[in-house]
C-alpha cells in the first residue's frame, strides 16, 4: 500500500511540474506586455529627436536621405516587427516610435 501512495505523490509531482512548465513562458508574456505599457512615446522635439529629424510621420517627411516609403515599420532598428503602431527602437532606448515616423538613422529592413 505504501507503494500506492508514493506512485500518486510521484504523479502529482509531475503533473505539477508540467503545469509550471507551461506556466513560465505564458507568465513572461504578460511581464513584456506589462513593461511595454509603460514605456513612454518619443517626444519629437526631444533633442535626440530632433538631432535625426524624427517624426510620427513618414509621409510629411522632406528630407534630401529620404526614401519614398521607408517607415519604421521597415527600419532594421524597429525591434518588435509586430508593433504596428508604436514600438522599441535601437536608436532610442526607453521610448516607443511610430511605425509610421521615420528618422535619418532609417536602415532597410
Amino acid at each position: 500500500m505504501k507503494t500506492l501512495n508514493n506512485n500518486v505523490s510521484r504523479r502529482r509531482f509531475l503533473q505539477f511540474g508540467a503545469y509550471g512548465l507551461v506556466a513560465v513562458p505564458l507568465a513572461g508574456l504578460g511581464w513584456t506586455t506589462a513593461a511595454q505599457a509603460g514605456v513612454e512615446q518619443l517626444d519629437p522635439a526631444s533633442d535626440t529627436a530632433q538631432a535625426l529629424s524624427y517624426t510620427h510621420d513618414a509621409g510629411s517627411v522632406e528630407h534630401d536621405q529620404f526614401k519614398e516609403g521607408s517607415n519604421c515599420l521597415n527600419c532594421m532598428l524597429y525591434s518588435d516587427p509586430n508593433a504596428k503602431e508604436w514600438g522599441p527602437c535601437a536608436v532610442f532606448p526607453g521610448k516607443h516610435v511610430a511605425a509610421e515616423g521615420w528618422c535619418t538613422a532609417w536602415v532597410a529592413r
